[in-house]
């Protein structure tokens, strides 16, 4: 309620019709830990340590509400962003990479129509399946390639029949806004299109979901067009929680291709009321790379254990620990724009804390701290 509260004043300060009419709440996270990160793929790159944030949960700050419209009628909006704790204390606020989700629409009994920039259902389902949220040293983003977010989304969410409902949606640009050409010959982010459709069933201990979209690159590119098929299933045994997800990309290059598969078998053991402990196994072959000049198949696999103590409902202590394997195909790979959009990316140990380029390649890390949701 407080938060509400404080929420709706600020609203007010903008537009007393806002602050009479909207139910807006204030959410996001605040996480900071230590990390130590060694074995690096690249010679003469010592360890790494540090104090991060967003180790076991990425910090963001996030407003959300509705609007009565009557009728059944609702206007919804999500606006949320990154917070770059450790440092300068933002991470795009608002805007640019730090905007994790901006949408407004409208929901009713028909289901939800939202337009702007959103999370993937196959994020969504990932972190859904994965002990760890997708997040921190043990994540399966780590090595499982996948599109997170995607801008410019015309996005329609179903209602919830039985257990079952669905997302469709589709963007003309995948990132950054669409170009004044429809094909401007460059192979940019903002000049790939993207549908999707993903079905998901929950029923009790049981979840299950397939993911499917296809991105067309609009562009005179080698790369034709990228299509990702995923499966993902939980089930709640009350002693323990398994999750497993199977997930193909198929990177079309006209004569050649380029087939990525992947998989992750993940249990969440709960120990008592406040204690859990997470297990994840997280696989990825990347074939086909000799239609970009590299010999044999790029390998890369990592497990992970983690630790978590609650102390409340929003606050918990964590540690976790990964490392990777990864054949000398994998570890050659670079992370220009055409390895990004097949997934034949680089891999590391806490990839999504540390970035590209030299100072990721780690396979091995540990990490502790603490975390607040609010």
């Amino acid at each position: 309620m407080q938060k509400k509260l404080i929420a709706l004043a600020v609203a007010g300060l903008v537009s007393a019709p806002a602050f009479a009419q909207s139910n807006v709440t204030i959410y996001g996270t605040i996480d900071y830990g230590y990390t130590l990160q060694g074995k690096n793929i690249y010679k003469g790159i010592d360890h790494r340590s540090g104090i991060d944030s967003g180790v076991s949960k990425s910090n963001r700050l996030g407003f959300k509400g509705t609007e009565d419209l009557g009728n059944g009628l609702k206007a919804v909006f999500v606006l949320e962003s990154g917070i770059a704790g450790d440092s300068n204390g933002s991470d795009g606020l608002w805007g640019g990479a730090g905007a994790r989700q901006a949408y407004a629409g409208l929901a009713g009994g028909f289901g939800t129509i939202a337009f702007g920039r959103h999370y993937t259902p196959q994020h969504l389902f990932t972190s859904a399946v994965d002990p760890f949220g997708k997040n921190g040293l043990g994540s399966a983003k780590n090595v499982i390639a996948g599109d997170d977010r995607l801008d410019n989304l015309l996005a329609y969410i179903s209602p919830n029949w039985g257990g079952f409902s669905f997302v469709a949606g589709g963007t003309m640009a995948y990132q950054g806004n669409e170009p004044l050409e429809n094909d401007n010959g460059n192979l940019d982010l903002n000049n790939v299109r993207v549908w999707a459709i993903a079905p998901s069933f929950t029923t009790g201990p049981v979840f299950a979901a397939v993911n499917y979209h296809v991105a067309h690159v609009n562009a005179s590119s080698p790369v034709d067009s990228l299509k990702v098929f995923d499966l993902f299933f939980s089930y709640d045994f009350g002693a323990v929680k398994l999750g497993a997800l199977y997930g193909q990309r198929k990177t079309d290059l006209g004569d050649e291709d380029i087939k990525v598969k992947q998989w992750l078998l993940g249990a969440t053991v709960p120990i008592g009321a406040s204690d859990k402990i997470l297990f994840s196994y997280t696989n990825r072959k990347t074939e086909g790379l000799s239609a970009i000049d590299i010999d044999g198949n790029a390998r890369v696999g990592q497990w992970a254990v983690g630790y978590e103590h609650s102390l409340s409902k929003r606050t918990a202590l964590y540690a976790q620990y990964a490392q990777q394997y990864q054949n000398n195909v994998q570890k050659g790979l670079g992370n220009d724009l055409l390895n990004q959009v097949s997934g034949a990316r680089a891999s590391s140990v806490g990839y999504s804390n540390l970035g590209y380029g030299a100072s990721a390649g780690y396979r091995q890390g540990v990490a502790v701290g603490l975390r607040h949701d609010f």
